[in-house]
């Protein structure tokens, strides 16, 4: 398209917030776009004009979002279907407006094929010479999104970083702009604790020397990603990436040098930090943003040798299956991205899975390690090692009761009893 063209395209398209809005109607399904990308302008006036909606469909990923659309008072109007649930959509889900949709990160762009949504709220620069409007700190679906959403409407926002990789969007797709500059959604990682700086020196050992690594999302993530500050020419092929990875970069941690696929590229397909890790990757072609479709694809990651995956879990049962979804009643994650890596690493040559969890939950009072576990997000034949800390689980190639015996000896000493007793009760 000529900049002509485009530009006419841009400035004729320009609209106020609530005028963007009001092309939605009751029961349209309407699609946010994920994680710290969220265009917080555009959410809070779909919110603030609530009130024209019946069961209007909600489509989100939630990482970093404040989820005003979860407030009670939101209820009957919106219809929230969340890929990835958080503690903010609690009200929601427990005033049965809110329910959970289990579908792997690398699929949901095929799921996009499959159900086109009407509305696409997105977030974005302001188009360049060329007329393409980069899109910052995501690029996750948002591809595929635009290309299955009758309308698209984008909040132009001048504080997103300028990064590379498959980061732009035609102006000419998109068919309304709000502008609107606004500091962008940010994740703070807390202090570890002292059982969370054990696990991550337990996963340390583990991980060789040049091994390219993805990490899950949270607070022991980023323990792990500290405790391989001693490492050298780590490569890092994740979902997503935080301040910490900055960290390993500067240091000369991470160089990527060792990656048969995106040579001296750490490739994610989000930013989740601060302005920190925004102002980083800002026109720095080190860092590679690109499509879920990718970056989650285990034929992709199946090329990198040595991919060791690292995630978390809510809960891990004796045999090795992987609760990393929901507690009681509540879904308080989601299987996100967790299977795509833990198979694409089974398949790298020398790769492993890592599931890394503290040995308890609600303040000691419960053991994370448990008989049997009724939601399995990750099942047991593609655990490498679980980690706790009180040390490492190696399951592979290991009988049941084999792994019976490994995750006994990682749990906390207070549930040991208890286990061994309960597991007597069975029969083999």
């Amino acid at each position: 398209m000529k900049k002509s063209d485009w530009l006419q395209h841009y400035k004729k398209r320009q609209v106020k917030a609530d005028e963007a809005i009001s092309v939605i109607q009751s029961h349209d399904k309407i699609f946010i776009a994920p994680f710290c990308n969220e265009p917080q302008t555009l959410v809070e006036e779909l919110v603030r004009q609530k009130d024209r909606f019946d069961q209007t469909i909600l489509y989100t990923l939630n990482l970093g979002s404040p989820c005003l659309y979860a407030n009670p008072v939101c209820e009957s109007h919106f219809i929230i279907h969340s890929f990835l649930h958080s503690a903010r959509l609690k009200p929601a889900y427990e005033n049965q407006f809110c329910d959970y949709l289990p579908v792997n990160l690398s699929k949901i762009s095929s799921w996009l094929k499959e159900n086109p949504v009407d509305v696409a709220l997105i977030q974005v620069r302001p188009p360049d010479e060329n007329g393409h409007c980069h899109l910052g700190i995501s690029v996750d679906i948002i591809h595929a999104l635009i290309q299955h959403a009758n309308v698209v409407i984008a909040q132009v926002n001048e504080e997103l970083p300028v990064s590379h990789g498959h980061v732009y969007v035609d102006a000419a797709e998109i068919d309304h702009f709000i502008l609107s500059n606004r500091p962008l959604l940010e994740i703070h990682s807390g202090e570890g604790r002292e059982e969370e700086r054990i696990i991550g020196q337990y996963v340390a050992e583990i991980i060789p020397e040049r091994a390219t690594i993805q990490v899950g999302v949270g607070r022991l993530a980023d323990i792990i990603l500290g405790s391989l500050k001693g490492k050298r020419d780590l490569g890092i092929h994740s979902g997503s990436i935080t301040d910490t990875v900055v960290e390993l970069m500067e240091s000369g941690v991470v160089t990527n040098a060792c990656k048969e696929i995106n040579p001296n590229q750490t490739v994610c397909t989000t930013l989740t930090g601060t302005e920190r890790l925004y102002g980083y990757a800002h026109q720095n072609e080190a860092i590679q943003l690109l499509p879920v479709d990718y970056t989650h694809n285990p034929a992709i990651i199946a090329q990198i040798s040595q991919f060791y995956s690292i995630n978390s879990a809510l809960e891990v049962d004796l045999s090795g299956n992987v609760n990393a979804e929901q507690a009681g009643r509540y879904p308080i994650g989601g299987v996100g991205g967790q299977m795509d890596f833990i198979i694409g690493s089974r398949l790298s040559k020398g790769g492993k899975s890592i599931i890394a969890l503290p040995s308890t939950a609600k303040k000691g009072t419960e053991s994370r390690i448990k008989l049997s576990t009724t939601f399995v997000t990750s099942i047991k034949s593609e655990i490498d090692y679980v980690v706790t800390e009180h040390g490492v689980a190696s399951l592979f190639g290991k009988t049941v009761k084999q792994r019976n015996a490994e995750l006994l000896a990682v749990t906390h000493p207070v549930f040991k009893e208890e286990l061994k007793w309960q597991l007597k009760q069975l029969v083999y």
